[in-house]
């Protein structure tokens, strides 16, 4: 276990093998209640339980170092790397700020989330949906609820990126990387997110 978290009458361990959290109630633990894996992330370092149960996890073995998961474990929010290129631990204060450690840089961040992770508000939630899924050859995604050209990202169980490219209503993904390789078998995620900070995300089964 490497992650703390407590929120109400609950403490959330987090396991940095499983990628996942356990739920005890307090107090007095007697034994583990429930568990909620992170989809698509890997070497969980920290977690930062919110009372609207929903949990910030901190990695630092990824490119997206730190993820907004909801209490089924999907992939909700992030906060890129060029805000915080690498996170240890992660904590919520009582005022609502958001406390990031850098060990690598030697920093502690501390993330006002009214304003928004880029400091603007989102509007909504993009919609994607997939021509197939599991697929093979291609699987086209398709997105709803954003205006104008938005950003594709495609990431592979680890959390490591695979691909980026603009998002333009609906992209063709063939199974290539970025340097035109083509990947294995396996589960990734798409994450798209527009202009004004919305996001949506969706797990891509490769056969």
């Amino acid at each position: 276990m490497t992650g703390l978290s407590a929120s109400g009458n609950y403490l959330y361990l987090s396991s940095i093998t499983q990628n996942r959290t356990y739920r005890y109630t307090l107090p007095g633990i007697a034994g583990r209640l429930s568990r909620n894996p992170f989809t698509g992330f890997s070497q969980t370092r920290d977690i930062a339980w919110l009372a609207d149960n929903t949990v910030w996890v901190a990695s630092d073995w990824t490119s997206v170092t730190l993820r907004l998961y909801n209490s089924a474990g999907t992939w909700v929010d992030y906060i890129p790397g060029s805000l915080v290129p690498y996170a240890r631990g992660v904590a919520m204060d009582p005022e609502g700020y958001l406390w990031v450690s850098d060990m690598e840089n030697d920093k502690i961040y501390k993330i006002d989330l009214t304003e928004g992770v880029e400091g603007t508000e989102t509007s909504g939630t993009i919609d994607l949906s997939l021509s197939s899924n599991p697929f093979n050859a291609s699987v086209v995604i398709t997105g709803e609820g954003f205006p104008g050209e938005a950003h594709l990202e495609i990431y592979d169980i680890r959390g490591m990126l695979i691909l980026e490219d603009t998002f333009e209503g609906a992209f063709t993904w063939n199974g290539s990387s970025t340097d035109g390789s083509q990947v294995p078998a396996g589960a990734y995620f798409a994450v798209v997110t527009d202009t004004q900070g919305n996001l949506g995300t969706t797990e891509l089964l490769r056969l």
